[in-house]
């Protein structure tokens, strides 16, 4: 029987399951307990325990880096390895003064998320003067923490990857591939288990065509998009809804990218717990997620649990789940035409039809089980060990 593992998570975030970043970490670190090993974590509230929580706070404070460094000086002789962010411990094992397998970990590369942000895509203004503020902030951020996210990924012991894209990109762009892995996001069996219950009967969907969206409202997200998209599919089914979940946005504040005459088919619920979702979605025929830039995509994958088709733009990320799925669930980023097409298509299935694509949506979803992710993904640390 192997020695169980002492490792240490860090993160620049809350430890919480409702934060996408911080659920990776958090889940398979559950997964490496059931195994037998020990996990401990230091995040955001532990590098800063009497910050304000507002996001103009958070984004004027000193680096998180520094106080993760001095953590680990401070403690790191406890753990066998250390699985941070990129960018939180851009600095060699020496500077640290530790001596097991550093591992450096992608919830989505920051190069790509920072050239989506200099893509014409991300360059309309927000409506509101705040977000303008709070944008020039973390424009500001990006500039003094830049150079961590690239050293980090360079200092490391090895370099944890959630798509292919990110795999190819750091291969042939920077030259680090020798210690780079793939190891896309999961779902616990419990939580698989909880979805499909849920599952409804395809007429009973049908019945009702409700499209579903989760994640947070923005650019990114396709905020910009969602006014020509319901256009497109109520043109078509005038009695189509749409259900929004977990904005982070008042009903207000995402109204106003939608137009009027379409506002009485919206349902927006900008914050729910996780555990709720699998009852949210139980009802939604099709998923719509017009995200432009992901590391993967938790909203794609547990509406597939669910056995909703979900049509995304085809980027890294949700491409690792609907490539082997039906082809109108891809389409190329920006697409409005064709995204909206898709929709309606999926929405006008006949019943066997919808139910074939549902049971394979559920499938796949299968595929991606956080206890064989933590198991391979432990083996892979397991190779540093006393290098």
């Amino acid at each position: 029987m192997t020695k169980p593992l002492k490792i240490l998570m860090v993160l620049h975030m809350p430890w919480e399951r409702n934060f996408g970043g911080s659920r990776v970490q958090l889940e398979i670190a559950e997964e490496w307990r059931k195994m037998g090993h020990e996990v401990e974590k230091f995040d955001d509230r532990d590098a800063f325990p009497r910050a304000s929580p507002s996001i103009l706070a958070t984004l004027t404070r000193p680096s998180f880096a520094a106080r993760a460094k001095a953590f680990v000086r401070g403690n790191g002789h406890r753990f066998d390895i250390i699985d941070a962010h990129q960018g939180n411990l851009p600095f060699t094992k020496a500077e640290l003064g530790f001596e097991g397998v550093l591992a450096v970990r992608s919830v989505g590369l920051y190069a790509f998320y920072r050239e989506f942000a200099r893509s014409p895509t991300n360059q309309l203004p927000p409506h509101k003067w705040k977000l303008r503020l709070l944008n020039w902030l973390y424009s500001q951020r990006e500039k003094r923490e830049y150079p961590f996210y690239r050293r980090s990924l360079e200092t490391c012991d090895l370099i944890n990857l959630p798509n292919r894209d990110e795999l190819a990109y750091v291969r042939s762009e920077l030259r680090l591939g020798e210690k780079a892995f793939f190891f896309p996001f999961g779902l616990s069996q419990d939580r698989l288990n909880a979805f499909a219950r849920a599952v409804q009967p395809a007429e009973v969907r049908l019945s009702s065509p409700t499209v579903a969206f989760i994640g947070t409202w923005g650019t990114r997200k396709g905020s910009r998009d969602w006014g020509e998209i319901i256009e497109g599919v109520r043109s078509r089914i005038p009695t189509a809804r749409f259900r929004f979940l977990g904005t982070g946005l008042s009903k207000q504040a995402v109204l106003a990218d939608i137009p009027p005459q379409h506002w009485d088919a919206v349902e927006i619920l900008p914050r729910f717990n996780s555990e709720e979702l699998p009852q949210l979605l139980g009802g939604v025929t099709v998923g719509a997620f017009p995200s432009y830039i992901e590391g993967f995509g938790f909203a794609v994958l547990e509406k597939l649990a669910c056995g909703i088709p979900t049509v995304a733009y085809d980027v890294p990320g949700p491409r690792e789940m609907l490539g082997d799925l039906d082809r109108r669930l891809r389409v190329p980023a920006g697409d409005l035409t064709q995204f909206s097409r898709h929709l309606v298509e999926l929405l006008q299935l006949d019943a066997a039809s919808y139910a074939q694509l549902s049971g394979n949506c559920v499938e796949t979803a299968r595929k991606f089980d956080w206890g064989k992710i933590a198991k391979d993904t432990l083996a892979a640390y397991r190779q540093f060990l006393g290098r």
